[in-house]
């Protein structure tokens, strides 16, 4: 059967060329800016260093067939972008050398600077996001135009405002007093998205890294902005180390990317946490603009006091909708019998850990326990002494079962465990020897009923499974400890069972 599993951590050859280039060029960058010699030549050889550092490294993550067909089409539009860098220089050079005035050295520069931002856009709207129903991409849109808006106040403070009341002539440089905000701002809307959606696993870390070049290049073109537009006139290595992060960032990205891979797992996960922050920090900038300029400009009343009290407002209205929303978000994850988890939210402990466990080279495991008896409980004695049963084996779990394992109730008579961060599979069946054992007769209204369940075990090792075959592999062991009688028992996985007379090992 063609199952997916998780990448294998490479070689950081790669990783630590990136990080000399990059350490390379600022040291030197620094020493000819100190020397007040040309520093442009070093930083377009380094930009040059790192496209074709990178287009080679999306080339190569382009072909992986264990990717999914629209990661790998997102990848070549990678490549492409990278490819626009790499063709920047020499093409820059050629104006150079043929004598061209510096205004249209400018424009052309900032001509293949507006390519690379379109190319970049492009490459990033291919990646795949994780899914979600209608109504949470909405929340999803309108959270990314809170971001959106945000970044919109910012580029009109420090660059577009200041330009026109400087009269400043936008047919001069039009290029970058408006078409590098527009570009940036559909940058942040589009990177605004991905960090507030999340994506799967196989493009988790590098549409990380991806998204980190992209608010570089953000930050940089702000300020590029800002000293533009109030005639600020400094050296120009403070560009170039936007520039070169940026890049490096991209490349490293592309790298992640190409690790070689075993079957990968390919499961969508939720949005990173920094991204969750993304709307709340937009809605502060308005008022935070505010409170500066009054300050800047010695004018605090009444702006001053207003910027305040607004940001005093939106910290409150903020704080008080950030709460609602973790209850809600608690309440969708939990059983509402029990207080464990739900279904939900140990599918995707169990996701989280598999993958980190991958990373870090440990074991992870997962318990299945069915109750015994438990149709006989509720037959006898009634459905409410049914869920009292259910309340005291959820207790048992919360005992025995040690952080940072996850007990979840996965509805019925059914539970399940996750555990992560496993040192070796002995801990998984520690953790099912003390289940077994805290389970005996327990006193409900008045009568003694007696707790038995059959738990099974299975182990993943760094890398070696995904969550379903995981589960299914407990559930069949739990199906062996069931067959031998109504006592508890738990039984372990084992590889003879893929044989039909195969037979987990079983302890009481």
């Amino acid at each position: 059967m063609h199952t997916w599993t998780n990448r294998v951590p490479p070689s950081r050859a790669s990783y630590r060329a990136l990080g000399l280039l990059y350490a390379v060029t600022t040291a030197a960058l620094l020493a000819v800016d100190a020397g007040g010699g040309d520093e442009e030549w070093i930083a377009e050889t380094a930009r040059f260093g790192f496209g074709v550092f990178g287009m080679l490294a999306a080339l190569r993550a382009a072909r992986l067939p264990d990717l999914p067909a629209r990661l790998r089409r997102a990848w070549t539009a990678v490549a492409g972008c990278f490819g626009v860098l790499v063709l920047s220089v020499p093409v820059l050079c050629v104006l150079n050398l043929s004598g061209l005035n510096p205004g249209d050295a400018k424009t052309a520069d900032d001509v293949i600077h507006v390519i690379f931002v379109v190319a970049l856009l492009i490459a990033l709207q291919l990646f795949p996001l994780a899914k979600m129903r209608p109504r949470d991409r909405a929340k999803n849109v309108l959270d990314a135009m809170t971001v959106l808006v945000g970044g919109s106040l910012v580029l009109w403070y420090t660059a577009v405002d200041p330009m026109i009341h400087s009269g400043h002539d936008f047919t001069d440089g039009f290029v970058s007093a408006v078409l590098y905000p527009i570009g940036d701002l559909a940058l942040l809307f589009t990177v605004a998205r991905a960090l507030l959606r999340g994506a799967d696993d196989s493009a988790r870390r590098p549409l990380q890294l991806l998204t980190a070049g992209t608010l570089v290049l953000f930050a940089g073109d702000a300020v590029n902005g800002y000293l533009n537009a109030h005639g600020i006139t400094v050296s120009a290595s403070w560009q170039f180390y936007w520039w070169i992060t940026s890049d490096a960032l991209l490349a490293a990205a592309a790298v992640e990317q190409s690790r070689p891979a075993r079957r990968a797992g390919f499961t969508h996960r939720p949005g990173f946490r920094i991204g969750r922050c993304l709307p709340y920090l937009a809605v502060m900038v308005a008022p935070g603009l505010m409170l500066y300029s009054a300050i800047a400009e010695r004018h605090f009343s009444p702006w001053g006091g207003l910027a305040i009290g607004g940001a005093a407002l939106s910290a409150l209205v903020l704080s008080r909708q950030t709460l609602v929303q973790r209850e809600s978000d608690e309440l969708a994850l939990i059983d509402g019998l029990t207080g464990l988890a739900n279904r939900s939210r140990f599918r995707e402990t169990s996701h989280r850990g598999l993958h980190r466990d991958a990373r870090a080279g440990l074991h992870s495991a997962v318990l299945v326990i069915d109750m015994n008896s438990f149709k006989e409980i509720n037959d006898t004695f009634g459905h409410q002494a049914g869920d009292a049963v259910l309340v005291e084996l959820a207790d048992v779990l919360r005992r025995c079962v040690p952080s940072p394992g996850l007990p979840a109730r996965l509805g019925g008579d059914e539970f399940a465990v996750t555990l992560s961060g496993l040192a070796s599979p002995r801990q998984a069946y520690e953790t099912a020897g003390r289940i077994a054992a805290a389970l005996g007769p327990v006193a409900v209204d008045g009568r003694l009923i007696t707790l038995a369940a059959s738990i099974g075990v299975a182990v993943s090792a760094p890398g070696e499974l995904h969550h379903d075959e995981l589960v299914h592999r407990a559930d069949l062991a739990m199906y062996k400890a069931k067959a031998l009688g109504p006592e508890t028992r738990w039984a372990v996985w084992q590889e003879s069972l893929e044989a039909a007379a195969g037979k987990p090992e079983v302890a009481a």
